[in-house]
C-alpha cells in the first residue's frame, strides 16, 4: 500500500499511460471500491454475455466505468455528484455526438483528476 503515498504519484501516471487507464482497476482494489453483492461478482451475468460479444463490451465498458467513478469519489475527485449518476452518463450516451463528446471529456476529467488527487496526496489517507 506503500504505492498510495503522495510522492508515488508518477507510477500511477506511468501505469495509466502504459495501461490504458486499466490501472484504476488495480488502483480501486487499492481503496477498497468493490462491493461484495454487486452486479459485476456474479458470474451468471458474464457467462450469459460470452457469447454475444457486444452485450459483453458493454458490461465491460460499465464496469470499468463504475470502478473509475467510485475510485475517483473516494479520492475526493470534485463533482462526484454529477459522475456518480447514472442518469448522466446515460444521458451522455443517448444523446449522439454531443453526449459522446460530453462522456469522453468526463471520463477523462476523471482521469487526469485522480492522477492530480494523488499528487497531492488524497491517497495517503488510505495507507494501512
Amino acid at each position: 500500500m506503500k504505492i498510495l503515498k503522495k510522492e508515488n504519484w508518477w507510477i500511477w501516471l506511468l501505469l495509466t499511460l502504459f495501461s490504458s487507464g486499466s490501472s484504476t482497476l488495480v488502483l480501486g482494489a487499492l481503496l477498497d471500491v468493490y462491493r461484495k453483492n454487486a452486479w459485476y461478482r456474479k458470474w451468471y451475468y458474464w457467462v450469459l454475455g460470452i457469447p454475444f460479444i457486444f452485450p459483453l463490451l458493454i458490461m465491460i465498458f460499465i464496469f470499468y466505468l463504475e470502478i473509475m467513478c467510485k475510485t475517483a469519489a473516494k479520492l475526493e475527485v470534485s463533482g462526484k455528484e454529477i459522475y456518480l449518476s447514472p442518469y448522466t452518463w446515460i444521458i451522455c450516451v443517448i444523446i449522439p455526438i454531443i453526449g459522446w463528446i460530453v462522456a469522453i471529456i468526463m471520463s477523462i476529467y476523471i482521469q487526469i483528476d485522480i492522477l492530480y488527487r494523488l499528487y497531492i496526496g488524497n491517497g495517503e489517507k488510505y495507507i494501512n
